[in-house]
């Protein structure tokens, strides 16, 4: 869980340690460069395959340890490292960032991040750094894209995402039934924002997204290496609609931002069906007679952002998937397919 183990054949491995110069055509370039990993889905259409053969199966049972890099850090690690001219960078569990000699295991620089609170939204985990014009980029869990000279690692600018990531209403552990056995258990506060996706940059932007509009009931984990153990959707407003949001790469201020819900036809349709013809027990006349009861339902949409974008570079389109409505389970204030 908090460790990095480097496997080997034996056989051939090239790169020095050296800080990686990657640029826009690199990156568009990623597809073709065997030998690198330069960003979290490898390349900009998130194809996360490589092309190497050196191992097969025919040799796979011959992998053994070369080196093992201890964090030093207790939490769940989901990073998928880049790697990039012998330097692999990842980021761990609560949003350090390690860069290592990817030959030899050792440890090059590291940035220590200082949360703003010590609560979090998500968990610990962070997926992934994002690498280019000799800077690596990561978002946090208290709802910051932070910029990191891939030199030395010492923070070249810090951006907020939303200005007040845990703020907004509270939940608590009587909103549940009274028989529910999760009233027993440790709440870890309000509803938060963080973000815990790999950004991705493109044409000298960085894009990245938050997570945690979705309302719902915080539970601490009976396990000590996993603060966050559950969210359980109950009835509530969030803070906010999610959104994905552009950030300058040298300067860190907002270029655009994409909310997930819009503020006009975020309703949809009223379907009895879905489009293969399962029927959705819906009651349709309620949502209607409702619906002007609930027409700001849209600020407080939910549709957090877990999920690095793809890009279509030769279309200049960004692909991205959004999820988790608010109130997660309780659909009594978005009447629609919304």
């Amino acid at each position: 869980m908090h460790r990095l183990v480097a496997l080997t054949l034996a056989l051939s491995f090239g790169g020095t340690a050296l800080a990686a110069d990657v640029d826009d055509a690199r990156l568009k370039s990623a597809d073709a460069d065997r030998g690198n990993w330069l960003s979290y889905g490898r390349d900009y259409g998130n194809q996360r395959f490589s092309p190497l053969t050196q191992i097969s199966k025919a040799n796979v049972k011959r992998l053994v340890p070369r080196w093992i890099y201890q964090s030093g850090v207790n939490g769940t690690f989901q990073a998928t490292p880049i790697v990039a001219d012998g330097v692999m960078y990842v980021s761990l569990p609560f949003d350090h960032v390690v860069a290592i000699d990817a030959k030899s295991g050792r440890e090059l620089w590291r940035y220590q991040h200082r949360r703003r609170t010590e609560k979090m939204c998500c968990g610990p985990a962070n997926r992934g750094v994002a690498l280019a014009y000799g800077k690596v980029f990561i978002g946090t869990v208290d709802a910051r894209l932070v910029a990191l000279d891939a030199k030395s690692g010492k923070i070249v600018w810090d951006a907020p995402l939303v200005d007040d990531p845990f703020g907004g209403t509270t939940e608590r552990a009587d909103q549940l039934a009274a028989d529910d056995p999760l009233r027993k258990q440790k709440v870890s506060g309000s509803t938060g924002v963080g973000a815990n996706m790999a950004p991705i940059v493109y044409d000298g932007k960085v894009v990245i997204g938050i997570t945690g509009v979705g309302y719902g009931l915080h539970l601490d984990s009976d396990r000590p290496d996993a603060p966050l153990g559950a969210v359980v959707g109950i009835a509530g407003q969030s803070q906010r609609a999610g959104f994905y949001a552009a950030f300058d790469a040298a300067t860190g201020k907002r270029v655009w931002q994409f909310d997930s819900t819009s503020p006009t036809a975020w309703e949809g349709q009223f379907r009895t069906h879905t489009p293969d013809g399962e029927p959705l027990q819906r009651d349709i006349a309620r949502e209607k007679a409702t619906f002007a009861q609930h027409a700001d339902a849209w600020k407080r949409g939910g549709g957090s952002a877990w999920t690095t974008p793809a890009v279509d570079a030769e279309r200049g389109l960004i692909f991205l998937g959004i999820g988790n409505p608010s109130p997660q389970v309780d659909d009594v204030t978005r009447p629609g397919d919304n």
